[in-house]
């Protein structure tokens, strides 16, 4: 059985049609691969997630920004995609653009059943390439459970689990906490 050939595109090429594009898509290694749609929980728990961190963030020197914020990786020059990000200081961008992060402090990614193992896997070791990023948030959509990762002066990273509407997820990163019972609420009725 012959199979096809994968065509490479340059990080140009993928930023050209991305920006012509009617819909998102993420590029790693040299391939674009499509964004697929969220469930409506999925969209409310990102939306949920960036409310509580503007609504305590927003008179400091951190900035939110949606899943509509291109974040660039520096080693691979991958570009994704994430559902919150939160960048601390001064944003920079890649090459002088206005629509591509390179510094996020933190990021939030909702998991779905398409992108749980892509999330935990290649996404965050994309995401580890990034010399800003202090902490890494996975957000389950289907029970009220956390995976937060934080990076440790070494380089190595922390695990931390949260589960139950009593959680309280502290972002040192951000001198900021989620509460669990916030975020979910109405969600999972």
């Amino acid at each position: 059985m012959a199979t096809q050939p994968t065509t490479k595109v340059t990080e140009e090429e993928y930023l050209r049609l991305e920006r012509a594009a009617e819909y998102k898509s993420e590029f790693v290694g040299g391939e674009i691969f499509a964004m697929s749609g969220g469930s409506l929980r999925h969209s409310r728990l990102g939306v949920r997630w960036a409310t509580q961190l503007e609504n305590k963030l927003a008179y400091g020197p951190c900035s939110v920004y949606s899943s509509d914020a291109k974040v660039r990786t520096p080693s691979s020059g991958s570009y994704v995609y994430p559902d919150v990000s939160v960048v601390c200081g001064e944003a920079a961008t890649y090459a002088g653009s206005d629509d591509i992060l390179t510094n996020p402090t933190l990021v939030v990614e909702v998991l779905s059943p398409s992108t749980s193992n892509y999330d935990r896997g290649k996404k965050f070791e994309l995401y580890r390439e990034i010399p800003s990023l202090k902490e890494y948030v996975l957000v389950h959509s289907d029970a009220v459970h956390v995976e937060h990762f934080a990076r440790q002066p070494d380089s190595s990273w922390i695990f931390r689990e949260y589960v139950g509407g009593d959680s309280v997820v502290m972002l040192a990163s951000i001198d900021c906490s989620v509460k669990l019972q916030t975020v979910y609420a109405k969600l999972l009725d």
